[in-house]
């Protein structure tokens, strides 16, 4: 999947998804917006039996003392922590698998466009997510995916 480079996310998101996963929960998401002197780390975790407002307070303080421990001048940061709701991001192959059967929406680069599928996630096979989108199967390169979240009426059929 197509992914935007962030060199500080780069060299801080194996720390902070290591100490999420320590904790039992799933790194979903990370991003890292706004200008220098004023950036904003936002986490997306998740867990079985979904995530509450306990658990992201919990993890943005962890989250806080792992990036103490990197660098404290360096990686001072609003630390956001949230659940990734109902439109979950689908950012793993084991995601495509996780969720077969749910609805979902891919958007994926195609030679100068965008292209949107919206249809029932069927799994991933030798690299290509499988959606069926309406009476069509169509299989789509993961190396093609710029982003994939489920729909909000995830529960296919």
């Amino acid at each position: 999947m197509q992914r935007n480079h962030n060199p500080v996310l780069d060299d801080i998101e194996p720390e902070i998804s290591q100490m999420v996963e320590m904790f039992g929960y799933e790194l979903v998401l990370s991003e890292l917006k706004g200008p220098a002197g004023a950036q904003t780390l936002t986490l997306y975790i998740d867990k079985p039996g979904s995530v509450n407002s306990d658990d992201c307070a919990e993890i943005a303080k962890k989250t806080a003392m792992v990036l103490e421990t990197l660098d404290a001048q360096r990686y001072n940061y609003n630390i956001i922590v949230s659940s990734p709701g109902i439109e979950r991001p689908l950012t793993s192959e084991n995601d495509f698998e996780r969720f077969s059967g749910h609805r979902a929406i891919l958007t994926l680069q195609r030679a100068q466009s965008k292209q949107t599928l919206t249809g029932v996630l069927r799994g991933i096979d030798k690299g290509c997510v499988i959606i069926e989108e309406g009476a069509d199967t169509v299989e789509v390169p993961i190396a093609d995916l710029v982003a994939a979240r489920l729909s909000p009426n995830s529960q296919g059929t």
